[in-house]
C-alpha cells in the first residue's frame, strides 16, 4: 500500500520502521499489525505533530521486536502426544552430562543463554539450505583450528612453548588450498615441505630441551661397543648373543613369536611379556627398524640381547609416558618360533 507523506519526518519514521520490522524477519501477520499502526498515525497525523513521537516509537517497537524475537529464538514445550512426549524425552536425554561439556569447553553459566541460542540457530538450518551449511560448517573448522592451534603447535614443534604457529598463515594457507588458487607453496610441495619442516624444526627443539639425555645415551652406547661379546652393526644397532638356536632365522616379511624385556640405559624396564603371562606374535616389518633387523639375525631357539640407539627405535621424541627422548632401549630377546599357527 503507498502512502502519501507531507513532511520528511514521517518518512523517516516509516522508514525506520519497516527496516526494523524486516530486520528480525516477523512474521506477516505482524508486519500486518504494525503497517496498521503507522497507517492509523499517519491518517490521524499525530506523527506529523510532534518529533518526540520518534523516540516514543522506537521504544515501543524495539520492545515488541525483542519479545517477539525471545519467544522465536527459545521452542516451548507442548507435550500433546506420544511423538511430543517422546520428542521432548528424547532431547532431555541427550543433555546427560553437558554441564560437564560446557564447562570443559570454557562455556560457564553466564554463557548459556549465548549457546541455547546458538543451538537453535544451528538447528534451524535446512540441509538444503547449502550457503548456511557452508558458512556453519567453515565456522565449525574456524572454531576447532583457532581453539587447538597452541596444541597443534606444540605437537609439531617438539613441545616448545615459546613457540606458536602463525594463526593468520595458517588460515592463509587453508583459503588458498579451498580455492585452489595463489599458493605461495604448490600443493603438491606443502605436505612435503610441511613434513620436513616440522620435523626439522622439531628435532632441533627437542636437541635443545634433552641435549643432556642425548649425550648421556650416545655415551652408553660408544662404552657398550668395546664390552667382551658385544657386535656392532653399520647403521650402530648393537647385540650380543646370549643362546645361539638351530632353526631357520626369520625374514622381514614373516611372524614372528618372542618373549621379550625391554629397558632403558638406567634399567627402568618399560615393557615385559614374561610380565604379561604370554608371548609376543607380530608381523617383523610392523615393529621399530631395530627390532626388524636384529631379529633376522637370530635362528629359531635363540636368545638375544639388541641396544638400540634412539633413530633406530622411537627416534628423537621417545613414547610419552614410558621412553623417554632420544632413548637407547635394551632388549632380552628370545625367539620361540616363526610364522606360528
Amino acid at each position: 500500500m503507498d502512502y502519501k507523506f507531507t513532511k520528511k519526518n514521517d518518512l523517516f519514521v516509516y522508514f525506520i520502521l519497516k527496516r526494523i520490522t524486516f530486520a528480525v524477519v516477523l512474521s506477516k501477520e505482524y508486519v500486518k499489525s504494525l503497517n496498521n499502526v503507522i497507517k492509523n498515525l499517519i491518517k490521524k497525523r499525530k506523527i506529523m505533530k510532534k518529533l518526540f513521537f520518534i523516540p516514543i516509537l522506537f521504544v515501543v517497537a524495539s520492545a515488541v521486536l525483542s519479545l517477539f524475537s525471545c519467544t522465536a529464538q527459545t521452542p516451548k514445550a507442548n507435550l500433546k502426544t506420544d511423538i511430543d512426549s517422546l520428542s521432548y524425552a528424547f532431547g532431555v536425554a541427550n543433555t546427560d552430562g553437558i554441564d560437564r561439556h560446557l564447562m570443559q569447553q570454557g562455556i560457564d553459566s553466564a554463557h548459556l543463554k549465548d549457546f541455547i541460542a546458538g543451538f537453535v540457530e544451528g538447528a534451524k538450518i535446512d540441509k538444503e539450505d547449502k550457503a548456511a551449511n557452508a558458512r556453519m560448517l567453515g565456522q565449525q573448522i574456524g572454531m576447532n583450528v583457532g581453539s587447538n592451534i597452541e596444541n597443534m603447535s606444540r605437537n609439531l614443534l617438539g613441545g616448545d612453548t615459546t613457540k606458536v604457529l602463525s594463526k593468520s598463515n595458517l588460515l592463509a594457507g587453508f583459503i588458498d588450498g579451498v580455492l585452489n588458487k595463489n599458493f605461495l607453496i604448490p600443493r603438491e610441495e606443502a605436505q612435503i615441505f610441511f613434513t620436513v619442516a616440522s620435523e626439522r624444526i622439531k628435532a632441533a627443539s627437542l636437541e635443545k630441551q634433552y641435549a643432556q639425555e642425548k649425550a648421556e645415551n650416545l655415551q652408553f652406547l660408544e662404552e657398550n661397543k668395546s664390552k667382551e661379546g658385544v657386535e656392532v652393526l653399520p647403521n650402530g644397532l648393537q647385540y650380543k648373543v646370549v643362546q645361539l638356536g638351530t632353526g631357520a632365522k626369520p625374514a622381514a616379511t614373516d611372524r614372528v613369536k618372542v618373549n621379550y624385556v625391554g629397558t632403558t640405559i638406567d634399567g627402568t624396564e618399560f615393557d615385559s611379556s614374561i610380565k604379561r603371562g604370554e608371548p609376543a606374535t607380530f608381523p617383523l616389518n610392523g615393529v621399530i627398524k631395530g627390532w626388524t633387523e636384529g631379529i633376522q639375525l637370530m635362528p629359531a631357539g635363540s636368545k638375544f640381547v639388541f641396544y638400540i640407539p634412539y633413530d633406530l627405535a622411537y627416534g628423537a621424541e621417545g613414547r610419552p609416558g614410558s621412553i623417554p627422548p632420544f632413548a637407547t632401549l635394551i632388549f632380552d630377546v628370545e625367539l620361540l618360533d616363526i610364522n606360528p599357527k
